[in-house]
């Protein structure tokens, strides 16, 4: 059976026209990555890309007990998973840094090696994230092609304190060691109990174009694992371009993404490194136009979107172009005043992460009333759009209430609000679920990658 395998490219715009004024309008940028059909999902190894992951894990002796047996069993289940076109490698870090397995090939010698050093793995002293990483990084090899999809798992259960101790430090040196061609891949992090640092993992994430797990406990470290390797092993495209390019005199305004954005022309081109999709993964991009006035155009071209890619399964590269447009009119209809839910939902998932966010930063400056303000805010504006009864914003609204549920004192957020709210605002600004972190964004974001080790 023949499955398409291109990325499907469309244009929007918040509202279908515009006077002939001058005037400043939202318009999104949508993009998918077909799914495998449920028949064919049991494939052979070879129809999918080699996978090389780096497992950087935390060994210290807070990792005792449930904690260092669950993460035992699910080394196992990701080395069981993994093929003989697959490459792993294990990094334990406590006080000091070990390489216990370096890249090796997943074949059955391979995998006896890994299950032997998983077996030898036993809780130390202090926690050295940043040489962990490092260390994990180095071990990347820097002629990997666009064939192979590169990931590091970066795992801890408490705060760097041996090392560089900051988020801002921490991505400085990894930035330095990818700049030189050193460890150029995603960064997952997971953050196990209520002891570790949410903020520094999910920026660590955020610089690494990865995911942030919060595993409340035990039993959630294998469903966050399975969720992480499923997508990993499912990757459709990377290298995925978009170029944005304002038509005639229009002006290109803020674009809504946290992936990176360079300016090619300013106000008038930008491209955004929008990293790899998954299988089955949209991604959606809201951005605001400046357009110019006119006399009259039934359509009115606001931007070009052109999309370029390295398909997975043709191995070959893959783009597409287009032009968005609108009406423009003397006068406007109430049709004209529609605007389209489809936008409207994305731009609402964009004020939610943005406050939840916010919330995140005025929260560990103390300001916990204002961190609740900032989240009600927003989801008295959600509740007032015209996409408010969407499955993606019911969603939104429930994570914003657990949110400001978790700022109901500063012990409160201590404990549990800043894992949830680093965890929603990650899913929802990367359209990428993180099994555990957050139940409702599964409904936002379904994944066929949900797998656990059972």
């Amino acid at each position: 059976i023949d499955t398409p395998t291109d990325l499907i490219q469309t244009g929007r715009t918040l509202f279908p026209a515009a006077t002939y004024d001058a005037c400043k309008l939202t318009a999104m940028v949508s993009i998918s990555s077909p799914d495998t059909p449920e028949e064919l999902e049991e494939v052979d190894d070879n129809a999918r890309a080699p996978v090389y992951l780096v497992a950087v894990v935390d060994k210290s002796g807070s990792m005792s007990g449930d904690k260092i047996k669950s993460l035992k069993e699910t080394l196992e289940f990701i080395i069981k998973e993994m093929s003989k076109r697959d490459r792993l490698a294990i990094v334990e870090y406590d006080t000091n840094v070990y390489t216990t397995l370096p890249l090796t090939t997943m074949d059955e010698a391979g995998k006896n090696a890994a299950n032997a050093v998983v077996k030898r793995l036993r809780t130390g002293s202090s926690t050295n994230l940043s040489g962990g990483l490092k260390t994990g990084l180095s071990l990347i090899p820097s002629d990997i092609d666009t064939k192979t999809v590169v990931s590091t798992l970066l795992m801890t259960d408490g705060h760097a304190n041996v090392g560089t101790k900051t988020a801002s430090g921490i991505i400085e040196e990894m930035r330095a060691l990818q700049q030189g061609g050193v460890g150029r891949c995603t960064v997952n992090t997971f953050g196990f109990g209520k002891d570790h640092n949410a903020t520094m993992l999910k920026d660590i994430s955020d610089a690494a174009e990865g995911m942030y797990y919060f595993i409340e406990n035990a039993d959630s470290i294998a469903t966050s694992f399975a969720d992480c390797l499923g997508g990993l092993l499912s990757v459709s495209a990377q290298g995925i371009e978009l170029t944005i390019e304002a038509c005639g005199d229009n002006q290109i305004g803020r674009i809504h993404t946290p992936k990176s954005i360079s300016e090619i022309v300013a106000g008038k081109q930008y491209r955004i490194a929008l990293g790899d999709m998954q299988e089955g993964e949209n991604r959606d991009i809201p951005f605001e136009v400046s357009v110019s006035a006119c006399s009259s155009a039934e359509k009115f071209p606001l931007a070009k979107i052109s999309l370029s890619y390295f398909n997975m399964k043709t191995e070959a590269m893959g783009e597409c172009t287009e032009e968005i447009c609108i009406a423009r009119v003397a006068e406007l209809s109430d049709e004209h005043k529609e605007a389209n839910t489809e936008v409207n939902k994305h731009c609402n998932r964009i004020l939610a992460a943005d406050a939840a966010e916010s919330a995140v930063s005025l929260a560990n400056t103390g300001n916990i009333e204002e961190a609740r303000s900032c989240l009600e805010k927003a989801a008295a504006e959600i509740k007032e759009s015209v996409s408010a009864g969407d499955d993606l914003c019911q969603g939104l609204l429930q994570q914003l209430e657990t949110s400001k549920s978790g700022l109901a004192s500063r012990s409160t957020y201590q404990q549990a609000g800043q894992y949830q709210m680093n965890a929603f605002s990650k899913c929802m600004k990367m359209q990428r679920c993180a099994a555990s972190a957050a139940p409702e964004s599964w409904i936002a974001f379904p994944s066929r990658h949900q797998t656990t080790s059972e």
